[in-house]
């Protein structure tokens, strides 16, 4: 849901990628710039320094939103570099519920696995049916992830106390919570994206033969 803020946030997007679409840089490496702050923003995570750790994942995934941008003024924009985009994203991720899984484990690792199979969903119905790129109607995008880890980290770094769990934890499990209600969301609507191919004839050709 976060994610369609993008869409209309295209103006502020291209002023802040205007200095780096000018010195010339390489969307691809600008994206791939989001991996080293990601490795840093776990290592302060680990040491418990969440001051920094907010810092560098915020940065971190803030490229997410302007690289498309760089390559968009730079006249450099590709398939390819979409997908790049995306995989880079995704690397992020891991990054960062690694580095959490150094102080909360077991939060760190179901929040890292839903956020998987969450992201899985989406693509995997490519495989059955002819389909785009779409919004779906599904809370716990890549995101609301991020946005929920940095407030997690930011509680953290304010020492603010929630209940008996501590912040960074507590936003993991919710992190939890999103994801596998938004699975559960995604499964649905690719249900009914399904039965629509099935009846327009949209279904991939492999699949329509074995019928």
């Amino acid at each position: 849901m976060l994610g369609q803020i993008r869409s209309k946030s295209r103006g502020f997007a291209h002023l802040v990628a205007g200095p780096f679409a000018i010195l010339g840089i390489n969307p691809n490496l600008f994206s791939f710039v989001a991996v080293p702050f990601a490795l840093a923003a776990a290592y302060f995570t680990q040491q418990q320094n969440f001051a920094y750790a907010f810092l560098l994942t915020g940065i971190s995934v803030s490229i997410d939103l302007f690289d498309g941008a760089v390559a968009e003024l730079q006249g450099r924009k590709t398939l390819f570099g979409n997908y790049f985009e995306t995989m880079v994203d995704k690397v992020v991720e891991i990054i960062l519920f690694i580095g959490a899984a150094f102080l909360h484990p077991i939060a760190a690792i179901n929040a890292l696995g839903f956020s998987m199979l969450a992201s899985y969903a989406k693509p995997r119905v490519g495989l059955v049916i002819i389909t785009d790129n779409r919004d779906w109607p599904a809370i716990g995008e890549h995101a609301e992830r991020m946005v929920l880890l940095l407030v997690g980290l930011l509680l953290s770094a304010l020492s603010v106390k929630v209940g008996t769990m501590k912040p960074l934890e507590l936003a993991l499990w919710v992190i939890v919570f999103v994801t596998l209600i938004g699975t559960l969301q995604r499964i649905v609507y690719a249900k009914k994206l399904i039965g629509e191919a099935e009846k327009s004839g949209n279904v991939l050709p492999y699949l329509r033969n074995k019928k």
